[in-house]
């Protein structure tokens, strides 16, 4: 895309956000446009542009991801409360079911049965170092027990 298209999208976009409540037309849009000097195809491009994606109707998945049961020596080396927290990491999209896995295999081969702590541990150093901080953050509320703060 060149970049006089992508600076006309970002213009109708901002001109669309400013006038609230009320979308200008597309040809009032495209005299707008002409006024302020930019080059018909251009114009063209961009509209095509947000028309398209405007066109697109969002996906939404109506069922929550299933959930794995844990086999009996799973359920034996992991507390109740670990088990809670990382079902709702995995509910709210935080956590893989790779990452699960992980997490499962650690607590498996480490001594006792993991508690908050572990868990603690394990998501910083396993999980966490693949995330940037704000991602890092929301895990760290939602393993607290709290509603996920988005930015």
């Amino acid at each position: 895309m060149k970049v006089s298209v992508a600076k006309l999208v970002s213009v109708i976009l901002e001109r669309m956000a400013a006038t609230r409540g009320k979308v200008p037309t597309e040809k009032a849009m495209r005299s707008f446009l002409l006024r302020q000097g930019y080059n018909r195809n251009d114009i063209d491009s961009a509209i095509e542009i947000i028309n398209t994606h405007l066109a697109q109707k969002p996906v939404y998945t109506t069922q929550a991801p299933p959930v794995r049961q844990l086999a009996f020596y799973e359920s034996t080396k992991i507390s109740m409360e670990v088990h809670q927290a990382m079902t709702r990491l995995e509910l709210m999209g935080l956590l893989d079911p790779y990452e699960r896995e992980v997490l499962l295999e650690r607590f498996i081969h480490s001594e006792g049965q993991a508690d908050m702590e572990s868990l603690d541990f394990a998501l910083s150093f396993v999980v966490g170092t693949a995330r940037n901080a704000e991602a890092q953050q929301t895990m760290l509320t939602v393993f607290e027990g709290y509603s996920p703060t988005l930015h």
